[in-house]
């Protein structure tokens, strides 16, 4: 059986079928109770030694977090590449199609897949039946299936929308095409992403990268053979469909290496119990998908924004927003890795140790914020030239460029500190923070430099948007560091409690018995 070793995984919990209750608060008094002292020795070490474990531990599991998330990154690159010399109308309809799809699906989807941040990485270690992290996998499939057959309707009817508010008659027909295609891979890829939540609960971090790396080549010769070959390519719609076959690669892919490795334990076959415990699952999964789509849709309504100004603003604020896409890869890794690594501490029941986690990955965020800063400055008055010779467009793009990097430390910050909030199980507190934060000052601040008195032009949307990326960061890390992780502990024991008493068949049973479809 295949076996993955990462910093992320330490010693495994001690046995719980004695587990605290949420009403037993004697067993929750400390971290040195719940372990039985297992973790003692270790977690006596100083802080300084502790952030310096931390530090290994957490950057070991983003590093290949953040190669995963640029090879997806990639995949939506090379069709760009592909279809750019179509013309511009499949162009077009393409990136219409493509934040159809994101704004709809994507974003949505990858927010509620993201509660299993929280369930799975504390039921791993803290449950007394491990399969417990595969009946929280359950609900996440459901809950993105649910959401893919509300908004079908609207994807399936998508011409008439668009032409309704505007869009060319030519390029609505090709978006709707393009995306009624796409929807065939839009199961896979939703599902890929819950998978990809289970396996890095287990600590299984490179999982998601070797599946991507595998799948790339293949992307790559679809793209070439169904756009451009003169024997089976069909043109536009050939993109659509080698996204397709990637998705449907990323999703057996992900379930292959699970079923091979020690991550199938932790799979207890279909619950019929599933749906009753849904209402809990939403608790946590639709504050996480508020945070996730309205960070999300800041930007799309930052490059409609800057559509009003011109090409060369436009062109100019697509390469910026790339940019940003790019360096944040590392902070993105960074938060998934800190999110699992505090959740698996919180679920042994190390409480300062999980505290000390948290905080480092802040600092390692701040920090990759600050290189990415670093790299805006020295590169603001030639990096335009990488992707258009137009001068308008390198000026602008280096007039842009030094106000991004103000921005890069406070992204970076807010990424990883969403992280921790999705670790303890605060994802309502950061919801609260982040819709406040982009469209009660970033958005608004932005339109009011950009179009207002002060006719900032396409700098002034992203002075805006760095104030509203600033006010969410120092939101989220206030909440983050004013956390009792003593009290986080007991949440999380009475949290994978409640899960447990959802699933068992009495109230004595040694664990949950949901073999049972």
């Amino acid at each position: 059986m295949t076996r993955e070793t990462t910093p992320l995984l330490l010693p495994p919990a001690p046995d719980r079928r004695a587990s605290p209750r949420p009403g037993d608060l004697a067993r929750l008094e400390s971290a040195e109770t719940l372990c039985g002292g297992r973790f003692g020795e270790e977690d006596a070490a100083g802080a300084g030694a502790m952030a310096r474990q931390e530090a290994a531990a957490l950057a070991g599991s983003a590093a290949p977090v953040a190669l995963a998330y640029l090879l997806q990154f990639s995949f939506n690159f090379v069709n760009i590449l592909s279809l750019g010399h179509l013309g511009a109308s499949e162009l077009a309809a393409a990136a219409l199609g493509n934040m159809t799809l994101f704004m709809l699906v994507n974003a949505p989807a990858v927010g509620l897949a993201s509660a299993l941040d929280t369930f799975c990485a504390t039921a791993f270690t803290a449950s007394r039946d491990k399969t417990l992290v595969g009946f929280h996998l359950q609900r996440g499939l459901v809950a993105v299936t649910l959401h893919l057959l509300l908004v079908l309707p609207v994807l399936l009817g998508l011409e008439p929308v668009l032409v309704a508010v505007g869009q060319d008659p030519a390029v609505s027909r090709l978006c709707a095409s393009f995306v009624r295609a796409q929807l065939v891979g839009a199961v896979p890829w939703m599902y890929f992403e819950c998978v990809k939540r289970f396996l890095q609960a287990q600590g299984h971090m490179r999982a998601s990268t070797g599946v991507l790396l595998a799948v790339l080549p293949l992307h790559l010769a679809n793209n070439y053979l169904l756009v451009w070959s003169p024997t089976v390519g069909i043109g536009f719609l050939g993109a659509a469909v080698a996204n397709v076959v990637t998705f449907w690669a990323m999703f057996v892919g992900s379930i292959a290496y699970a079923w091979h490795s020690e991550a199938r334990g932790a799979w207890g076959g279909w619950s019929r119990r599933v749906a009753a415990s849904m209402p809990e699952y939403y608790r946590l999964a639709i504050p996480t998908m508020v945070m996730t789509c309205s960070d999300w849709a800041a930007w799309e309504l930052l490059a409609i924004a800057a559509s009003y100004l011109g090409s060369v603003p436009l062109a100019a604020q697509s390469i910026v927003i790339n940019t940003c896409s790019l360096t944040y890869q590392v902070p993105a890794g960074l938060s998934v890795a800190v999110t699992n690594r505090a959740g698996n501490l919180l679920g042994q029941g190390r409480a300062r140790r999980a505290r000390v986690a948290s905080g480092t990955g802040l600092l390692l965020g701040a920090a990759a914020g600050s290189l990415n800063s670093a790299f805006c400055l020295a590169a603001a008055a030639w990096w335009g030239r990488v992707y258009s010779s137009d001068p308008g467009v390198v000026a602008t793009v280096a007039r842009i460029m030094p106000i991004c990097a103000l921005f890069q430390l406070s992204d970076a910050v807010n990424g990883v500190s969403a992280g921790v909030l999705r670790s303890i199980g605060r994802q309502a507190a950061g919801a609260w923070v982040n819709f406040p934060s982009y469209y009660l000052l970033g958005f608004p601040l932005g339109l009011y430099l950009t179009y207002g008195p002060p006719a900032m032009g396409v700098a002034g949307l992203w002075v805006g948007i760095a104030a509203g990326v600033t006010a969410a960061a120092v939101g989220q890390t206030a909440i983050c560091v004013r956390a009792d992780y003593d009290e986080e502990v007991a949440r999380c024991m009475a949290q994978v409690d409640k899960a447990q008493g959802l699933v068992s068949s009495g109230p004595d049973s040694g664990g949950p018995t949901h073999q049972d479809a």
